[in-house]
Order: structure tokens, then C-alpha cells, then sequence
């Protein structure tokens, strides 16, 4: 092999594994063209009362597949299970679905992303009795901004505003949240504050602290955990904690 073919041959090997080396973590990714990432998420919950003692919890597992019909736009969707510890939900039938899409762009380092997605699920079934005949069905969108440091680092920060279509009262679910992630090659790590506010008539908010830990198997296999924790808010006193824990594998295909 003369000196040209094992330059061409190195540099075809450096930008392979370059282009293999996405964070596929980072909140900003989606999938390029004819790609596909699949997340799989279990996790628990637990809220607990401060004077009687009452707890809620239960479990939950999910799947998500998106899919890049261009370099900068996807779609998803997503079903998942809520696995209620108390016996107060119908186990069996506790599905939710959602179908979503994103879209991507930027402005040299600075990050923009726009989200939107439409959820529903079957009151019959979730509630296991004839609660109603009718499918709950909700929209919400999000729109993100970073900014890339260059060095794995992306400080973000994001809004994001739902709510039920089919209700007459059409309360407003939004957030805001302010957070950083770092990759490490290897390793990530996601940091945030997020505060939630409904218009409910009563206007109920809480404040929450957000982590996440992510370790790469492969450069398109990370398998991580994550959860957030009840700060303060709307019945603060009443709480004496109330968190939610998980973990998740991504795979990039």
C-alpha cells in the first residue's frame, strides 16, 4: 500500500467514526436523514403527604422511535404504560400515545429547536370503569434555544405550552426551563431547573431540580438514568416529598 491509499484509507476511518460520534443525549439532537433512534424508559414515582402520611407512586415504561426525514426534521412517536402500585388504575389498558415532530436549526453556535406533539389516551380504560366514552386528547409544543461552546458544553434554555383540546375549561400546561448538558465522550451529564404553571383557576405552580447521567456503550448505544425532585410550589406545605426516577436506553440506528 503506497503512502496516498493509507492517507485516503485514515482519513475515510477519522470521518466515520466522526460521524458516528453524535451525543445522541443531547437534548438538541434528532436523527439525520434515513436514521432512526429508539429511547426505552422505565421509571418509578412517589409523592408523599406531610400530615397524613398518604402516598402516591406507581411505575411506568415507554418507547419512543424518531425518525429523520431530513437532516433537521423528524418525526415520533411514542407509547407508554403507567403501572399504578395502589389499585386504583385498570393496569392493563393504562396506554398513552403520542406522535410528534421536530425541527432543528441554528445560527452558527446558537441552537434553535421547535417541538410539537398530540397525546391521547382512552378514559374507559385508563380509569377501568365507564368514566366516559370519549378519548382524552391533548396538544402542546416547545421551543428550545442553546448555545454551542464548542467543547461538549450546551447551556439551553426552553418553553413549553399544552394542555387538553377536548375539555371545556382548556387549561394551560406550560414550562420554562433553564439547564446545561456536557459531553464527555463518553459520559453525559444534564443539569436543569424547570418551573411548571397551570391556568387552572388557581393558578398552581412548582419549581423542580432536573439530572440526568448518561454512559456510552458504543458511540450509538447510551444507556443512562435520570430524575427530578419537588422544590417548591402550590400545596408545599402539604408535601413532604415528591420525585420521579428513571433510566432509559438510547440507541442510534
Amino acid at each position: 500500500m503506497n503512502y496516498r491509499t493509507m492517507l485516503l484509507a485514515t482519513a475515510a476511518v477519522l470521518f466515520s467514526s466522526q460521524a458516528m460520534a453524535a451525543d445522541i443525549t443531547n437534548p438538541f439532537f434528532t436523527p439525520g436523514k434515513g436514521q432512526i433512534v429508539s429511547d426505552t424508559n422505565v421509571g418509578y414515582y412517589r409523592t408523599k403527604a406531610k400530615h397524613d402520611g398518604g402516598v402516591e407512586e406507581g411505575y411506568y415504561a415507554a418507547e419512543t422511535l424518531e425518525y429523520g426525514i431530513t437532516d433537521k426534521f423528524s418525526i415520533n412517536g411514542t407509547i407508554a404504560n403507567m403501572f399504578d402500585t395502589q389499585g386504583e388504575y385498570n393496569n392493563d389498558h393504562n396506554f398513552a400515545y403520542r406522535i410528534g415532530a421536530k425541527y432543528n436549526t441554528n445560527c452558527d453556535k446558537i441552537l434553535f429547536q421547535v417541538a410539537a406533539n398530540y397525546t391521547t389516551l382512552e378514559p374507559q380504560s385508563w380509569m377501568g370503569s365507564d368514566y366516559t366514552n370519549k378519548w382524552s386528547k391533548a396538544l402542546d409544543a416547545e421551543i428550545k434555544i442553546g448555545y454551542d461552546m464548542g467543547n461538549g458544553l450546551t447551556p439551553y434554555a426552553s418553553y413549553a405550552l399544552g394542555g387538553e383540546i377536548d375539555t371545556g375549561d382548556r387549561d394551560l400546561d406550560q414550562s420554562f426551563k433553564i439547564g446545561a448538558h456536557k459531553y464527555f465522550g463518553k459520559y453525559a451529564f444534564d443539569l436543569a431547573a424547570r418551573y411548571d404553571y397551570n391556568t387552572d383557576g388557581k393558578n398552581t405552580n412548582a419549581w423542580w431540580v432536573e439530572a440526568a447521567a448518561d454512559y456510552y456503550i458504543k458511540e450509538n448505544i447510551a444507556v443512562g438514568i435520570y430524575g427530578d425532585y419537588f422544590i417548591d410550589g402550590t400545596g408545599s406545605q402539604d408535601i413532604d416529598y415528591d420525585y420521579s426516577a428513571g433510566a432509559h436506553l438510547k440507541v442510534l440506528f
